[in-house]
């Protein structure tokens, strides 16, 4: 017979070790420094041995990948990648195949010419997860289906502290690398804002979101945005010409870090605060030390009032800088806030286990709501299937393997669309042919609104 004392005694002191350590792992994770390495995950390589200046050795073709640095305001130096479209690269392969592999100045590769030279050229800007480099995991799979798109052009950073680029890792700091690279498209290589498109994927729609608000209404942007780590650096919002993008898609994206840590599992096994759920005023203690907030849910609502007509911050700034001035009449004003539009796709897999869909479908919601519409009604009859089979449950694919769409459009320029997938996972999903599609039509509603 064996004894139970003992075994109830190991068990007793097992459930005290781990709980022990446990609440070792939520005080360290108070940390500011211990926090944000754990959500960056900046120094985590899955593959450490791999070369990121081989873009080749990826399954790139000889120079099809251009790398070059970007400055940012506060002078970090941000490592990025060019990509080629293929169908540009087949055209111009010889002149590609006799150049040097790398460049100095990026402006004087012939990549730079094909990109700045083309009134036809399209440039995604990509803003990648967290952990790693720009060449990690699925992430090159991603550049070589977006680039296959006819004269698509793909640009990647590496956030400051990722990869080569200096500095560290802040939500301050990332959403300021965002706007300095969409700045050089826009401004340095003179894309038009039609031609370019926003793409983030898990961490990076956090990026992409924020980044797109900035364009759209940097006085409701520079409201939402959090002090930088450095003092020096001026958060004074900067009045500009309001400025909307062919499309921001947000491929499984998160409402904001204090919501998603409430459910979220590191590895899919390690829970952050959902095993206090029984005690809700220490999961409050603990999302209360949160530094980085990512609220993602507050930046679409802003981006989507700041497209309405005669809407955002920085409109009225402007309205009223240009009174003073005795300059813009009524005439132009109505004309300027005529031409807003905006294209938000939210896409998000049933089956991410990272970052649940619930997430996507509650941007979606409050995207619907800024627009003044409801997630209800005759949007339910709007469903339709955008992967999958119809296994004839009805109710716009809630079970079942099938994917289904929710789109909301205020009859101008602004629409929101949500696109839950069947398979995908957190990852992978990326690299499906319902983000291709989403970017192929971002580019096409952009240039038939133009």
């Amino acid at each position: 017979m064996v004894e139970l004392s003992p075994i109830f005694r190991k068990a007793y002191w097992g459930l005290a070790a781990t709980g022990a350590a446990y609440a070792a792992f939520l005080l360290c994770l108070t940390n500011v420094t211990i926090q944000r390495h754990a959500l960056y995950a900046n120094k985590i390589v899955s593959a450490w041995w791999v070369d990121t200046n081989k873009p080749e050795s990826f399954g790139f073709a000889k120079n099809q990948v251009t790398a070059f640095n970007v400055t940012t305001p506060d002078f970090e130096c941000l490592s990025a990648w060019h990509v080629l479209p293929l169908d540009v690269y087949a055209e111009n392969e010889e002149d590609l195949l006799s150049e040097p592999s790398s460049h100095d100045d990026f402006s004087r590769s012939k990549a730079f010419r094909l990109l700045t030279e083309d009134p036809e050229a399209r440039v995604v800007i990509n803003f990648h997860g967290n952990a790693g480099n720009l060449a990690q995991g699925y992430r090159t799979d991603t550049y070589r289906s977006i680039t296959s798109l006819p004269r698509t052009h793909l640009i990647a950073i590496d956030y400051r502290g990722f990869g080569g680029s200096t500095g560290h890792p802040t939500e301050h700091g990332l959403i300021t690398d965002g706007i300095a690279l969409t700045t050089y498209i826009h401004t340095t290589l003179n894309i038009p804002p039609q031609r370019i498109l926003i793409l983030g994927q898990s961490l990076g729609t956090a990026v992409a979101a924020a980044t797109a608000l900035h364009f759209a209404d940097s006085v409701a942007a520079a409201s939402l945005l959090p002090a930088p780590s450095n003092p020096a650096i001026s958060t004074e919002p900067k009045t500009a010409p309001p400025t909307d993008f062919a499309a921001v898609i947000l491929v499984a994206p998160f409402t904001s870090l204090p919501a998603l840590v409430m459910n979220y599992r590191i590895l899919g096994l390690i829970p952050i605060l959902s095993a206090l759920r029984a005690y809700p005023s220490l999961q409050n203690f603990f999302r209360a030390r949160i530094v980085d907030t990512w609220d993602t849910s507050s930046r679409i609502a802003a981006l989507v009032a700041a497209t309405a007509v005669g809407g955002g911050a920085s409109i009225a700034a402007t309205r009223a800088a240009d009174a003073d001035a005795g300059g813009v009449g009524a005439g132009d004003e109505a004309a300027t806030a005529a031409a807003r539009r905006l294209r938000l796709h939210i896409l998000h897999a049933k089956n991410d286990v990272n970052i649940p869909r619930r997430h996507g479908e509650a941007l979606y919601r409050v995207a619907s709501g800024a627009l003044g519409m409801t997630s209800d009604g005759v949007e339910q009859g709007e469903a339709r299937v955008v992967q999958g089979e119809n296994d004839g449950s009805g109710g716009g694919g809630e079970t079942g393997s099938m994917g289904w769409r929710r789109r909301r459009s205020d009859g101008g320029g602004r629409e929101v669309l949500l696109d839950v997938l069947a398979w995908g996972g957190h990852n992978r999903v990326v690299t499906f042919a319902p983000v291709q599609l989403a970017v192929l039509r971002g580019f096409d509603g952009a240039g038939a609104a133009s």
